[in-house]
């Protein structure tokens, strides 16, 4: 087995998306994950368009954001797990199409369920009673993020986002009305509104770790 070069953000740059994968792959077998961080970076920037592009072409304007972030994570882990693949960007392509899929599905089994609203306040009041509604890399140190963003929040705000959040981060994937009835069964009451805000920051956390590339249990020197 050849030596793992470890390279810099130029030459990664210039590497092709499917080198791109080789290279995290090789930086994860050579015992170097966080060498694979700044690549993993350079594919995201690359695919996400791709993946925004056929999302607004199938899904609503409400949901678009969610599903994108599905996908994106999806593609971030299932990526790196061994499988040869001809073509990165066919490869994306088919995992949106999977997570639109869900989405729908999703759909059809609570087509009651309406949008979280807008805005990010941390003022609960404004959330409103509104009620509403998915591959392991340690390349990126995907769940490593995932742990430490939840272990700054309260262990109910935790339980929240484990029984809803997908099931790439080991979630439940429930809905929000079941989540909402899984508290109540536990003593615990909240609104689907709720439980769809707490989900939200959590997300827009995440999505920024996984966009920036910034572990701070983990930097990349």
């Amino acid at each position: 087995m050849s030596e793992f070069v470890r390279l810099g953000e130029m030459a990664l740059d210039r590497l092709s998306d499917e080198d791109l994968v080789a290279y995290v792959v090789a930086a994860r077998e050579a015992g170097q994950p966080e060498a694979g961080k700044r690549a993993n970076d350079v594919l995201a920037f690359r695919i996400q368009p791709l993946i925004e592009a056929r999302v607004a072409a199938k899904v609503g304007r409400e949901a678009r954001e969610d599903v994108v972030m599905e996908v994106l994570t999806s593609f971030l882990q299932s990526a790196f797990d061994g499988k040869v693949i001809l073509s990165v960007r066919a490869f994306a392509a088919t995992i949106a199409k999977r997570r639109i899929a869900d989405h729908y599905r999703r759909l059809e089994r609570h087509p009651d369920q309406v949008p979280l609203p807008g805005g990010d306040s941390d003022d609960e009041s404004v959330w409103g009673d509104e009620p509403g509604s998915e591959d392991d890399t340690s390349a990126i140190d995907y769940m490593g993020i995932v742990e430490r963003l939840l272990a700054e929040r309260s262990k109910l705000h935790q339980r929240v986002i484990r029984m809803y959040g997908p099931e790439a981060m080991n979630g439940m994937n429930l809905t929000g009305a079941e989540v909402v009835d899984a508290l109540a069964g536990q003593g615990e009451q909240m609104t689907i509104a709720n439980v769809q805000q707490i989900w939200h920051r959590f997300k827009n956390d995440l999505k920024a770790e996984l966009q920036t590339g910034e572990d701070v249990a983990n930097p990349d020197g």
